[in-house]
């Protein structure tokens, strides 16, 4: 069976309109569980938005609403303990982070908003 190469991804630089802040945790070793504390800033970027969905469920007679977006940035090293980001002043969690076509040029997040984050 042949095998096909990934098709490259395509993304106008004229898209990063949105800048963001990356965010990794930081454990707290003399906590009992071993649990982040606290977020420490990565880096800010630009980035693309790609795609946004929302939803709201009702569980137990309360209400939540999720918001789901995707961003695009420059392929970067070292973003791999990845795990929040902040858009417009909310927080999200980092759901995923992947090369699209595998030519380190640019990383698709794919990002929630966070359970119980105020904005």
């Amino acid at each position: 069976m042949a095998q096909t190469a990934l098709a490259p991804f395509q993304f106008d630089p004229a898209g990063l309109r949105h800048q963001i802040a990356l965010y990794q945790p930081i454990y707290d070793e003399a906590a009992p569980w071993g649990g982040a504390e606290t977020l420490e800033l990565v880096a800010e970027v630009w980035a693309g938005l790609l795609a946004v969905d929302s939803n709201e469920r009702t569980n137990a007679e309360q209400a939540s609403n999720n918001l789901s977006l995707r961003f695009v940035i420059r392929h970067r090293e070292g973003l791999e303990p990845l795990t929040a980001l902040t858009y417009e002043n909310a927080l999200y969690d980092c759901l995923s982070m992947h090369d699209p076509d595998g030519t380190k040029r640019w990383l698709l997040i794919e990002a929630r908003t966070r359970l119980g984050a105020q904005s």
